[in-house]
């Protein structure tokens, strides 16, 4: 896909709809005349595979993990009660004690948790023989974790970028630094040295309903920091998928533009139930945002603010490429369909350790056809690290089985 007229990894895709998914953090302002980053639902996107070989790298080293503040899990019945017009007093600050708030007071509790984010990307072109390489700038939002600094996005508003520059609602500029990213839930998390911070409460999204208001608080355009919108839940976990990997997302008909990736979805308790990432962008829709569910990825946060990564995922250690009849395989082998070739296998790895290699065909992966590199992908996240499965391979024009048992993924440093 495109971000604002580059060639990028391409990152969110929804199945079913005849319409475009906009990655909502694209900045406005580059070096190079550049244009909102849109993702064609229902055409074919692919990335490298998951099981693209990652070298093996030392663990990274363990942050002391901050106190994130969450409200508890409720029942249905407390949800209810929560949800009722508040009419039990006020705070000093004129906020009711239980209950909704008025958007204002939500606006007014929450607005200073959320930053807005400035990231220089390093890209390199080459035409007519020549290689030149250029600063290309892009925008974003976050939502501060913790007190000192700690700071929740999405992974493609900060991934890979040379420099991070988080501004607050006060307009106090930090530089920032990455502390880890995690592209299958489109998280990253970046910490500035501050002190003294307002971090937002973590709401409980799977007590969400439909028809729930909710405020989407962001820096839309990579200029209008503090910017509040208001809707409602128009769906609870609609599934997107992105890459060959699904997303269950909050949908809302708050109004998103490029510029609100990463930052707050909050409820009518003035808590943080979603992180803004996509929206639909097609002349023919309007009001289709999403925000993943801050409750479905809590632990992830959680690993990625200690480790810098998120633990326990599966890692095969081979790079594969897509093999299709056209590269002289026959009909014959794979019934006139697409499979996966391996190109080279990392040394220790846990395909190395299976003895997998370089020229292999991968077919299956217990019983489950794989005909592209999105599909090996998938596949592989359904296991995690040091589970088992049987790869059926075409070796040589023989068809072998292979047990596998997955190595985990870390990142390199």
């Amino acid at each position: 896909m495109e971000y604002n007229g580059y060639q990028y990894e391409p990152r969110r895709k929804k199945s079913g709809v005849g319409a475009s998914v906009l990655i909502a953090c694209t900045a406005m302002a580059v070096v190079i005349g550049l244009f909102a980053g849109v993702l064609l639902m229902n055409s074919t996107i692919q990335r490298n595979s998951a099981a693209e070989a990652q070298p093996t790298a030392t663990e990274a080293p363990a942050l002391s993990v901050p106190t994130i503040t969450t409200e508890p899990a409720q029942s249905a019945e407390q949800n209810e009660l929560a949800l009722a017009p508040a009419t039990s007093g006020s705070t000093s600050s004129g906020f009711a004690y239980d209950g909704q708030y008025t958007r204002a007071q939500v606006v007014e509790l929450c607005a200073p948790s959320v930053v807005g984010i400035d990231a220089t990307f390093e890209t390199t072109v080459s035409y007519w023989g020549r290689t030149q390489t250029y600063d290309q700038q892009g925008s974003g939002s976050g939502v501060i974790l913790t007190e000192d600094g700690y700071i929740a996005t999405c992974a493609h508003v900060v991934d890979g970028a040379k420099d991070i520059t988080v501004t607050l609602h006060d307009d106090a500029s930090y530089p920032a630094t990455l502390v880890g990213a995690d592209s299958r839930n489109d998280l990253a998390i970046i910490k500035i040295n501050a002190s003294g911070l307002v971090p937002a409460t973590l709401g409980d999204s799977d007590m969400l309903t439909v028809g729930e208001d909710v405020i989407a608080i962001g820096n839309p355009l990579g200029e209008l920091r503090g910017t509040a919108t208001g809707g409602m839940i128009s769906a609870v976990k609609r599934s997107i998928t992105v890459e060959g990997s699904t997303m269950e997302l909050i949908q809302t008909d708050a109004a998103i533009s490029p510029g609100n990736s990463g930052g707050g979805l909050f409820n009518a308790s003035g808590k943080l139930i979603g992180i803004v990432n996509a929206k639909v962008s097609d002349t023919s829709a309007e009001g289709l945002g999403f925000a993943i569910p801050v409750k479905s990825v809590v632990d992830e946060i959680s690993d990625l603010l200690q480790y810098g990564y998120v633990t326990g995922r599966a890692y095969l250690g081979v790079y594969t490429q897509n093999v299709s009849l056209s590269d002289g395989y026959g009909y014959y082998y794979y019934g006139g369909t697409r499979c996966v070739q391996i190109t080279d296998v990392v040394s220790g790895s846990a395909a190395d350790r299976a003895g997998l290699k370089a020229g292999d065909l991968i077919l299956e992966i217990d019983g489950k056809t794989v005909s592209s590199n999105a599909d090996l992908s998938d596949a592989i996240t359904a296991y995690n690290a040091g589970d088992t499965a049987t790869l059926t391979v075409r070796r040589d024009g023989s068809r072998i089985s292979v047990p596998v048992t997955f190595g985990e993924y870390i990142p390199e440093p």
